[in-house]
């Protein structure tokens, strides 16, 4: 009897542990990701793809979107909307675990991981219909409302110097409410939150202008490192794409849409834009190998190539903190209209094409300036830059530097002032020279608010001439002014518009002007100007 008792206890034993490795294996099959819930963020008021409805519910493109993906790969959503600015800062603590109609900039792609673009639209410029703004240039000293925490701010606004006339308001149907109530001149939003908007509140004084000034390809963001949701969210947008139910999706809810452009003919332009560049980086590459060998073959001591060595790794690194700090802006706009054309090519919009263009060549000769003082400045770390001096009239070079940098000006409202005598004559490499004054009349120009004004002055000696620059600008401290010259400070200012630079201009001023056995010297007064005087000499023959 005793052992039929222990028989059964075993019996039972094992039944048990049967169950639980039963459980604890269904456990592990539920679904991919771990959290059985997912707390998504978004704008409160966004409507058509993220908004609250008038009982509190989640409603949207973005949110049906979210609920299919959910339900095919198994967990729960939980909708947490608020203020934009405020739904960002939810994702940066942890507060949601991913982000809807999130649009990439550099500065959230250091704290936010991005999904595959699931969706696209087109900022606009909305304007009262008896508004005298017909395109983007009309936008300079007017009053822009905009939403806050908008990506169009670090993409569009401070970039065209329009931040210090922009309001910022919790939501944009709010920014187009008061724009139509008669505050402000114009609201920058996406088109089809705009049109949205003014069908919703029947509104009927607003209306788009122009083309329109920014593609915007929507993601979904998660925080940095989060892997596992990031996975899941591309595979479900793939495969709601290949379904057919995203565009179903969209279709349901007539989600306004401009006319899109014509694929083949922008990519194109984009490829026109792209050789170059890409030609201009390869070279920046070899060149910093030639470098290290160069360095390597001349060393003659222990000493002096572990000097060389060091001098080459902070030249490579300052070369290439400028080329991703200042080129992966256009990049990404670039590579980010590449995937908007390749998910839709029916549209035949010629003028709207030849409109983007113009905007693409615009971006890449920008970079290409760039890319140019980069060169000449490893050229002449390298020797391999030409020099041939003559005698010029300083009269004609200083106003074909003015003609070219006269529109950087007229964007601030600046005036050029030079009236140099076409006596005056220097000896100097033309090319050198003109890179010079070029980039020293953009650095008054950077640094010298609205309304300001440049001078360009020269004095012509026996032995040499004298060129002083001058602006009523913001001045340089004492401390900044020890490290103008020199690539190891690693720092450079924005502009009073916050405009972007390299730092890379005046040192190449600095070695051109010693190639000319000359000397270059800066006088400033904190929020009162600067002077930089360039001594150019002549030949002793």
């Amino acid at each position: 009897m005793r052992n039929q008792y222990h028989i059964l206890c075993l019996v039972c034993l094992a039944i048990a542990i049967l169950m639980k490795s039963n459980t604890t294996l269904a456990a592990t099959q539920k679904g991919p990701l771990e959290k059985e819930t997912i707390i998504v963020g978004g704008d409160y008021d966004y409507k058509p793809y993220t908004y609250l409805d008038n009982n509190g519910e989640a409603r949207g493109l973005d949110v049906e979107i979210i609920k299919q993906i959910a339900k095919a790969y198994g967990f729960k959503v939980e909708f947490r909307f608020t203020e934009w600015e405020e739904a960002l800062n939810n994702l940066k603590t942890g507060k949601v675990d991913l982000l809807l109609a999130t649009l990439y900039t550099d500065v959230r792609d250091s704290v936010f991981d991005f999904t595959i673009p699931y969706n696209e639209d087109h900022y606009d410029i909305i304007v009262r219909k008896n508004s005298p703004i017909e395109e983007i240039g009309d936008l300079a000293n007017k009053q822009i409302i905009s939403l806050k925490g908008d990506a169009s701010i670090s993409r569009f606004i401070e970039p065209m110097a329009l931040y210090k006339n922009t309001t910022e308001v919790g939501s944009l149907p709010k920014a187009i409410r008061l724009l139509s109530e008669g505050n402000g001149d114009a609201v920058l939003a996406p088109y089809s939150i705009a049109m949205q908007t003014i069908d919703d509140a029947n509104i009927k004084n607003l209306k788009p202008v122009g083309y329109s000034i920014m593609p915007i390809l929507y993601r979904f963001a998660v925080k940095n490192g989060d892997t596992e949701l990031l996975s899941v969210l591309n595979d479900g947008i793939d495969e709601l794409k290949a379904t057919g139910i995203k565009e179903k999706l969209q279709n349901d809810l007539k989600i306004y849409q401009r006319k899109q452009i014509s694929v083949m003919k922008v990519l194109r332009y984009i490829g026109i834009g792209l050789i170059p560049i890409i030609i201009l980086i390869i070279m920046l590459i070899v060149w910093t190998r030639m470098l290290r060998k160069r360095v390597a073959e001349k060393t003659k001591s222990l000493q002096e190539k572990t000097d060389s060595l060091e001098a080459m790794i902070k030249t490579k690194d300052k070369l290439f903190s400028i080329i991703a700090h200042d080129l992966k802006a256009p990049f990404n706009s670039i590579l980010g209209l590449s995937d908007l054309l390749q998910e839709d090519d029916d549209s035949n919009d010629i003028e709207h094409s030849k409109y983007l263009a113009k905007h693409i060549h615009t971006s890449a000769k920008n970079t290409l300036n760039l890319l140019e003082n980069l060169l000449s400045w490893a050229k002449m770390q390298t020797g391999q830059m030409s020099f041939n001096p003559e005698i010029l009239h300083l009269q004609d070079i200083t106003n074909n530097v003015a003609d070219i940098i006269n529109v950087s000006a007229k964007i601030k409202n600046i005036s050029i002032e030079h009236s140099i005598s076409n006596d005056i004559q220097i000896f100097a490499d033309r090319n050198m020279l003109s890179s010079i004054l070029y980039n020293l009349v953009s650095n008054a120009i950077k640094f010298t608010p609205q309304n300001g004004t440049v001078n360009i002055n020269a004095e012509q000696t026996n032995t040499s001439t004298q060129i002083k620059i001058t602006d009523n600008g913001v001045g340089i401290s004492p401390i900044n002014q020890q490290n103008l010259f020199s690539l190891s400070s690693g720092t450079t200012t924005r502009g009073t518009e916050k405009e972007k630079g390299s730092g890379l201009g005046l040192i190449l001023c600095k070695e051109f002007i010693d190639q000319h056995k000359g000397q270059i010297h800066v006088e400033s007064e904190e929020n009162i100007g600067t002077t930089f005087t360039i001594v150019l000499p002549f030949p002793k023959s």
